[in-house]
């Protein structure tokens, strides 16, 4: 009997640390945790969770690519997407070299912030592991706030956490304390897991990669 597998990836986390400024993010999840399986795995979904950003003037063609990417994943049944909550807004904040003198003098700056990604994915995943869904749980994020997740998965359920990083992402303790094996991605890995340029919907509509990708 083959070990059921499920892929949680931070969708944000892994654009921020792996892909952003690479020609890589037009990136086939499936593809890419199947390359990293064992001939005894089988992956069962992959559970991707981000946010739909918003547009701004800064690269008013973000959303549309985001939008192309999301449906072109969206075509392999595996794939489920959860989203949260994108906000952007003006908010003041310390300037630098006046804090370190001593002196709190703030400035207006745009705010970009994702809500609900982590909770979503912390949850789904304790929701799987108390459901056996899974033996196996691959977790795509360096965030901290998955380690009380990891820790009841593992712990509380018995399922095995691997977690898959980036080569050069920080290491939390808390965060590697309760799984049973650490992947240190490498630009390689996302290179070899592409999605094709082209991909062709059941209704027979082909879905382009943006060309600024």
């Amino acid at each position: 009997m083959k070990r059921r597998v499920i892929a949680y990836i931070d969708g944000f986390n892994l654009y921020y640390c792996s892909l952003k400024k690479t020609p890589n993010k037009w990136l086939d999840l499936v593809k890419m945790c199947e390359s990293m399986l064992q001939p005894d795995d089988e992956l069962v979904a992959v559970k991707y969770f981000t946010a739909q950003i918003k547009t701004h003037k800064c690269d008013p063609n973000k959303v549309l690519r985001q939008k192309i990417y999301l449906e072109a994943l969206s075509q392999n049944p595996k794939i489920e997407i959860t989203y949260g909550q994108f906000s952007i807004h003006k908010t003041k904040m310390p300037l630098a070299d006046e804090w370190d003198k001593g002196i709190i003098k703030t400035i207006e700056v745009i705010k970009t912030e994702e809500k609900g990604t982590d909770v979503n994915l912390a949850v789904q995943m304790v929701a799987d592991a108390k459901d056996d869904l899974f033996d196996y749980a691959m977790l795509f994020s360096n965030d901290s706030d998955m380690s009380y997740a990891v820790q009841i998965a593992a712990k509380d359920c018995g399922k095995f956490v691997g977690l898959f990083v980036d080569k050069k992402a920080i290491s939390f303790p808390r965060l590697k304390a309760n799984v049973g094996y650490i992947r240190r991605l490498t630009p390689s890995v996302f290179a070899e897991n592409q999605l094709p340029d082209e991909i062709i919907t059941a209704k027979g509509r082909v879905i382009r990669k943006p060309k600024e990708w």
